[in-house]
């Protein structure tokens, strides 16, 4: 097979990786730190932010998720609130640090996706449903519990 659909995928999310990283490098922070700080930001107003939509957005683990929110509540970045209807969940919110940080992170992002528009000029509402398709495809074959072998 002279072309792989999955290695230039692979290919373009390090290179997205590490153009995150070494911006998020720039503030002493990491790629994902960066990205949970922006999504916090973009999405705060609407509703209350739990760890739980940090493991769906990003697609980690919840064991990823819960390192990543203990390693930012203690560098200052986040708090973590009781919820208004149920205190045993813990809202996420910015902390005075991190909403310093987030104007300048949300220009960052905006630069890379205005970047990728640009690359993909008028295929890039397609590529964007097709790789969406891609990643709930695998995901949901990841999530399937293995067939019973007798």
């Amino acid at each position: 097979m002279q072309y792989s659909i999955g290695i230039a995928i692979k290919k373009a999310n390090n290179a997205l990786a590490r153009d995150s990283d070494h911006f998020a490098k720039t503030l002493g922070l990491t790629g994902t730190q960066i990205s949970t700080i922006n999504y916090i930001a973009d999405h705060e107003a609407q509703q209350d932010i739990f760890q739980r939509d940090l493991e769906h957005e990003f697609n980690i683990r919840k064991a990823t998720a819960s390192s990543l929110v203990t390693t930012m509540v203690a560098n200052d970045l986040l708090l973590r609130v009781p919820a208004k209807d149920d205190a045993r969940y813990k809202r996420l919110l910015l902390t005075p640090k991190a909403r310093q940080l987030a104007q300048g992170i949300e220009a960052f992002f905006e630069n890379s996706e205005r970047r990728m528009l640009d690359l993909l000029g008028g295929e890039f509402q397609a590529t964007y449903q097709r790789l969406n398709q891609i990643s709930q495809a695998f995901t949901a074959t990841n999530t399937q519990a293995p067939a019973d072998e007798d």
